[in-house]
This record gives C-alpha cells, structure tokens and sequence, in this order.
C-alpha cells in the first residue's frame, strides 16, 4: 500500500512523527487492535499533528514561505525563454538580462507567472535542454511543484512517442517514476488560480483525465500539447 510505504521511507514524515507513532497508525490503517497506550498516542499526539498537518496543507503555507525571495521579472523569463529555444512574439524587443539555469527557468514560470502559454513552453524546454535531474528534483520539492513538474515531464514524454521524435532525456525517466510515486495528494490549480466556487466545480469536472492522475486542476490537452511542440521542434 503507497500510504504505508509513504510513511516508512520518507524522511520528512520521520521529521514530524516518532516510530512509535508511525507504526500506531500503520496498525490503524490495517485494522489491526490497538492496545491502550497505542490509542493514547493515537489521540493525544497523532491525531492532533495530523490536523495540524492538513490545515497547513489547505492553506498551502509551505508553497508560501518557499517562493524566492528575490522576484525574477516577466522580461527576465521571456529572454530565458528565448535562450533556451523557446522564442515568444511580443509587443517589445527585450534587451539582454540575467541569465538563469533552466531549472529556476521552470520554477519560477509555476511560481511566479503560470500563464497557459509560458507553462505549454515547459515541455519543449525539456525536449530541447539538458536537465539537471537533481537540480529539478530539489526545486520540485521545495516549491511544492512535484505533481506540476511530474505532469509537464510527462508530457515530454508523450510529445517525442506522438511526434516520433528521438528522446534524448530518457535519463529523467527516473525521476518521473519518482515523482509518480511521491506526488502529493491535495489538488492543485495547474495555471493561474480562481477564487470562484463554480469555476473550480467546472475544473474539477472537465479538467483532463491525465491531469486529475497528477491531482490538479486545469484546461491542457495533450493535443494542444502536440500542435504547440510542431511549431518549436521543426
């Protein structure tokens, strides 16, 4: 069972509860009887870290006081775009800016400025460049974006099978099967949020079979995916 394997193998979970503790509620989890001092610990101390936890998750506090704290431009995004291949039309020439490594490049798009078509340029910038896989592992976890990176690294994925394209980036077959098997399971906007009860009722009906697997929310397709990655991998 994946709940259980989460709670025996990740280190942060080691962080927040004991063994005693984690081995209560596996035994809880399995319907197994809990002696006195196991259902003590149960309510006295799990129960109420647990909570805890699931507020902190709801009001997305980690995704908050991880956001960089020096705020990188949207001109600085788009020449990065530029130099990693992936070249924009807009309104104004922009002049040269401070480069960036293509792992920020990706993170700052989702954190920072999570428009439709910077995120549709992600998985072309993996198609086309080289990928620190531990580099974007770090940022996927300490920007809470595992379950967007994985989506968008999938992606890739499929664009090179459906386009018959060769793929260089088998390399970061590994860390999407990781990122498969550690997504988070609270939804998340895929794209620029909304306040509005009925949109979010809309998403959470018509959102995209593929996406919901990745427990977010949003209007991508892979064919958008497919007609875009024909334009930039001519």
């Amino acid at each position: 069972m994946q709940t259980i394997q989460t709670l025996r193998e990740t280190e942060a979970m080691h962080k927040i509860l004991g063994e005693v503790e984690i081995a209560t509620i596996i035994k809880k989890i399995k319907g197994q009887k809990l002696k006195q001092v196991e259902r003590n610990y149960l309510y006295r101390s799990i129960r109420p870290k647990l909570i805890a936890s699931a507020i902190l998750c709801e009001q997305r506090i980690l995704e908050k006081i991880n956001k960089p704290k020096k705020k990188i431009t949207r001109d600085i995004i788009l020449w990065n775009l530029a130099k990693y291949g992936y070249e924009l039309i807009t309104p104004k020439r922009i002049n040269k800016k401070k480069k960036i490594s293509i792992e920020e490049l990706i993170a700052n798009i989702l954190i920072q400025y999570p428009e439709a078509r910077l995120i549709e340029s992600i998985p072309i910038l993996i198609i086309k460049n080289s990928i620190n896989q531990y580099v974007l592992l770090e940022a996927a976890i300490k920007y809470d974006l595992r379950n967007k990176i994985g989506y968008l690294l999938e992606t890739a994925f499929i664009i090179t099978e459906r386009l018959k394209i060769k793929n260089t980036f088998f390399y970061l077959n590994d860390l999407l099967q990781y990122l498969k098997n550690t997504k988070t399971k609270e939804s998340a906007f895929l794209g620029i949020g909304a306040d509005d009860k009925e949109y979010i009722e809309f998403l959470q009906k018509n959102s995209p079979k593929r996406i919901k697997e990745w427990n977010l929310l949003g209007r991508f397709f892979d064919n958008d995916f497919i007609e875009n990655a024909k334009i930039y991998l001519k």
